[in-house]
């Protein structure tokens, strides 16, 4: 049955629109997963729902279907399943989870097209914006449908970002990387910057809104020529003095006839690419590499929101003193949820080892067992928990788990937290 769950998945959940790619081990690259409209795929699909209440039947808001009179249109779904926890239309309501879940579920169908005897390993979603309810409905989702433990993840955009922009061809990323995201009013810049000279290589993000330069209203009044003036006055003060070598391009509001000739400015001393599946090919090949498929062991990617130092126990095992790794630096912080079950042998603590890996230190913390005294050597087994209450603070948490029908659990839990 493992060997079936081979699927790496990477979804774009976008507000208007959602993109899917399966990994493909034959071309060793993400390919496009679509919907069959009137004979022909198409890969951008609107984050969006109709509902027959009487039939309790669900349809894409694009089918023939979803244009009967008894339907319901959820036209904004994501956005209104952030917003609360019920969605009310008239007088029909409906957990916001629910809606989710029917998404997901249709979504996730179209794979049986393509891989119709595959199950799915790793999934990786990638938003805007993590945001926690999103990620709790999302996980419990992917439980009940039987994703494997740990086989989901929520990443931000900027994350999705450098797993594509490091899994291109080297000459690509030998220099620094920058990113235009052009939509709904908003133009963001992402420069990703490489260190090279530590092994591993890290791999940073800096974003900036450069949407407060730009007279929107103007835009729409004066046309194209505006659109394109405004963005290249913003694209080169955001690339001044940098050494950018790549440009990727993306948004619906790149789609214009401006873009073309904008673009060809950029383009001096610099390759350009233009597209709208970047975001879902990081997802992708993020799926790939946190499988363990993939070929980015020389890279260490590190944002805000994710930890930038390994956390090793030390413990006795197999006839000699190690550190055993529970959490590697890269992991999302809220994503680490990582134990180990010790048995004291006349220790009185715990050493925790913190690797900072940017600032090349390390730390050791002795955590005192002082606590459980009274038990007889060796007559107690604890689980150690590590997880982490943002990217600076790590939770240790301690339980007595007793000695089977010898030594019952106290029930006893202890918990430290580690500034790292």
């Amino acid at each position: 049955m493992e060997e079936e769950r081979k699927l790496l998945v990477g979804i774009d959940l976008g507000e208007e629109n959602t993109q899917m790619t399966c990994f493909d081990f034959v071309s060793y690259e993400p390919v496009p997963i679509g919907r069959k409209i009137h004979g022909k795929r198409v890969y951008e699909i609107p984050t969006a729902l109709a509902v027959n209440p009487l039939k309790g039947e669900w349809y894409w808001i694009d089918e023939e279907y979803a244009k009967q009179e008894e339907v319901i249109c959820l036209r904004h779904l994501l956005t209104d399943i952030l917003q609360e926890e019920k969605i009310t239309i008239g007088r029909y309501s409906v957990k916001s989870y629910q809606v989710l879940k029917r998404f997901i579920v249709k979504l996730l169908s179209l794979l049986k097209e393509y891989y119709p005897a595959d199950r799915i390993r790793k999934l990786v979603v990638t938003v805007a914006k993590r945001e926690e309810r999103l990620k709790d409905y999302l996980t419990a989702i992917c439980d009940e449908l039987g994703l494997p433990k740990g086989g989901f993840v929520l990443q931000n955009y900027r994350q999705s970002y450098m797993y594509y922009a490091v899994s291109q061809p080297k000459e690509l990323w030998a220099h620094n990387v920058g990113l235009f995201e052009m939509e709904n009013n908003r133009l963001l810049y992402s420069q990703i910057d490489i260190d090279k000279k530590t092994v591993p290589y890290i791999v940073g993000v800096i974003q900036k809104d450069l949407s407060d330069g730009i007279d929107w209203a103007a835009l729409e009044k004066e046309g194209a020529s505006h659109i394109s003036y405004a963005f290249s006055n913003a694209a080169n003060t955001a690339l001044y003095k940098q050494l950018v070598t790549t440009v990727y391009v993306t948004g619906k509001g790149f789609e214009g006839a401006w873009a073309e000739e904008a673009l060809k400015e950029l383009c001096v001393g610099r390759r350009v690419f233009r597209g709208q599946n970047l975001f879902t090919k990081g997802a992708c090949y993020a799926a790939r590499e946190m499988a363990g498929e993939g070929k980015l062991e020389q890279c260490l990617f590190l944002d805000e929101d994710m930890i930038a130092c390994n956390v090793l126990l030390r413990v006795y095992c197999d006839a000699s003193i190690q550190d055993v790794l529970l959490v590697k630096a890269g992991a999302l912080w809220s994503e680490v949820d990582s134990s180990i079950d010790v048995i004291p042998d006349e220790e009185e603590e715990i050493r925790i080892t913190i690797q900072d890996v940017l600032k090349h230190e390390i730390r050791a913390h002795m955590l005192s067992l002082s606590g459980f005294a009274g038990r007889k050597n060796k007559m107690t087994r604890f689980t150690i928990r590590i997880r982490f209450a943002d990217s600076h603070t790590c939770i240790v948490t301690l339980k007595d788990n007793g000695f089977g029908e010898y030594c019952p659990s106290s029930n006893r839990v202890w918990e430290r937290y580690i500034t790292v």
